[in-house]
């Protein structure tokens, strides 16, 4: 499993639930560049207090000079959702951008999603299936297709070792999918799902997906190596729910009105070159919940604990 030491690292995106603790422990061993809008001045201030040069900058600027002219490792994983006017500008264009401005560093990671895989019915989708449009995701996954296309192509023009890692499932104190349920069992809330079918994901805790993020660095080559990012243990939304249920003292409640089919990774690859994921999505739930004093507050008011 690569570990980075004394590299120069531009980390896009930092302020952000997935880059923000890659950033944090990148900073620990290498001279780390934190690049966000930083519209929270608390999340800048956290991360130039772990040792990281928090920069602000809007990627959707054609003009990079604010950022450093040299690095060893570039990590991508600045996004915009598909309702903001520069989502193409950052999601795709600024990708080509910093591939040419940084074509001479070491590995290019660039997260990407797992939202553009066309539809496969029940089954876990493989880094070879075609691109198609996620239901409900399709402006957000059409942008992430064109950022894929160009930076296969910038990847052997510069001869520049790529990592595309296909993101699934993201989650941890800060955030995610799953966090975001854990909070709607808390507050007695109803969960959506897509109905008909089992709601499957493959969900990664915080400290698998830092870990796998700065290893696929080392997996970079010319062209790009494509890896799905996920759990290795699937879990149904319901079966996740009951697990964060049991921890709370509350009855989930489900809703079968979702729009967005359910999608999980077919991590055989991830396995096999970066390892499998070490936290159980049991183990998972459990520290979202106990990690966050005001999550904790919350959940106690709700069932009533004093």
């Amino acid at each position: 499993m690569t570990k980075l030491r004394g590299k120069r690292i531009l980390v896009t995106g930092a302020s952000g639930v997935v880059a923000f603790p890659v950033a944090v422990e990148l900073a620990k061993e290498n001279e780390v560049y934190a690049v966000a809008r930083f519209s929270d001045e608390t999340q800048k201030r956290l991360l130039e207090e772990a040792g990281a040069r928090a920069i602000p900058f809007d990627l959707a600027q054609p003009d990079l000079s604010p950022l450093p002219r040299s690095v060893d490792v570039v990590i991508h994983y600045a996004v915009l959702p598909p309702t903001h006017p520069d989502a193409y500008e950052v999601n795709a264009g600024a990708t080509g951008r910093l591939a040419r401005r940084y074509r001479d560093c070491e590995a290019f990671v660039h997260g990407s999603t797992g939202s553009l895989y066309q539809y496969q019915g029940e089954r876990p989708l493989r880094e070879e299936d075609p691109y198609g449009l996620h239901s409900s995701a399709e402006n957000y996954a059409a942008s992430k297709i064109a950022a894929e296309f160009l930076l296969k192509h910038l990847s052997i023009d510069y001869q520049l070792p790529v990592t595309i890692v296909r993101i699934f499932s993201f989650y941890g104190p800060r955030g995610g999918g799953v966090t975001q349920r854990v909070d709607q069992v808390a507050r007695g809330e109803p969960i959506s799902v897509y109905p008909g079918v089992r709601n499957v994901h493959t969900p990664l805790y915080e400290s698998d997906y830092v870990e796998k993020t700065i290893a696929a660095a080392g997996i970079a080559k010319v062209g790009a190596e494509i890896v799905n990012l996920g759990g290795s243990e699937p879990v149904t939304t319901q079966e996740y729910c009951q697990i964060a249920g049991e921890i709370l003292g509350r009855e989930p409640i489900f809703v079968e009105n979702s729009r967005a089919w359910p999608i999980w990774a077919d991590t055989t690859k991830m396995e096999k070159l970066l390892g499998p994921s070490k936290v159980s999505i049991r183990e998972g739930i459990r520290r979202v919940i106990e990690q966050s004093h005001l999550r904790l507050r919350s959940a106690h008011h709700v069932i009533g604990t004093p």
